[in-house]
């Protein structure tokens, strides 16, 4: 009995420190990590332009593009200027590729450079062909940050599994643009020449 209370006393203490101890690391790590977090999403608030327009223009029976969405953040050690999109195959064919153009606005819906990037297949990652029905996604990154304030998204063109090539009407296409951006009276060069890659 004796033994057992020497080893009870003897190991109980010191573990109930240790543990104790990696309590309390563990919610100093937890509150600096919050701290840090509040201030860089502070930082990012302020690099961004509150009320700041994500478009989409779905003028394409192949491709309905969903949840575009574009952010100053701290990314990869750096603040960079991110878009995400994600798409899906609504026709009755597969697709091998197809290109996004998003054309983009300072605010005073002045145009700054649009891009464009070709998404083949699936995503950039994957280059299988993107069977009806399916989804993809991708993300891509600038170098610094942008001052953007309306972003409007929409497809230039599509491949088919077939060959057949479909492109976008631009009288058709400057109708839906006047409907979802009412605000901007020119909208510019709608085929911009700055090719973009995903990350």
């Amino acid at each position: 009995m004796k033994i057992w209370r020497l080893a009870k006393y003897g190991v109980e203490p010191p573990m109930n420190r240790r543990i104790s101890v990696c309590i309390l690391r563990t919610l100093i790590l937890s509150l600096l990590f919050i701290v840090v977090m509040q201030r860089q999403l502070r930082a990012e608030d302020n690099m961004n332009y509150p009320g700041r327009k994500a478009l989409i223009v779905n003028n394409c029976s192949y491709v309905e593009l969903r949840n575009f969405s574009f952010v100053n953040q701290y990314d990869r050690s750096a603040y960079r200027f991110v878009q995400n999109i994600t798409w899906k195959n609504v026709g009755s064919k597969s697709l091998v590729a197809f290109e996004i153009v998003i054309l983009r606005y300072d605010a005073f819906n002045e145009r700054i450079n649009g891009l464009r990037w070709t998404v083949t297949g699936i995503n950039s990652q994957n280059w299988m062909p993107l069977e009806p029905g399916y989804m993809g996604s991708d993300t891509t990154f600038s170098s610094s940050t942008e001052e953007v304030f309306t972003s409007i998204a929409y497809v230039r063109a599509v491949r088919l599994e077939d060959g057949t090539i479909w492109r976008a009407n631009v009288k058709e296409l400057l109708e839906k643009l006047r409907e979802v951006a009412p605000d901007i009276e020119q909208f510019g060069e709608l085929n911009p020449d700055t090719k973009i890659k995903p990350n």
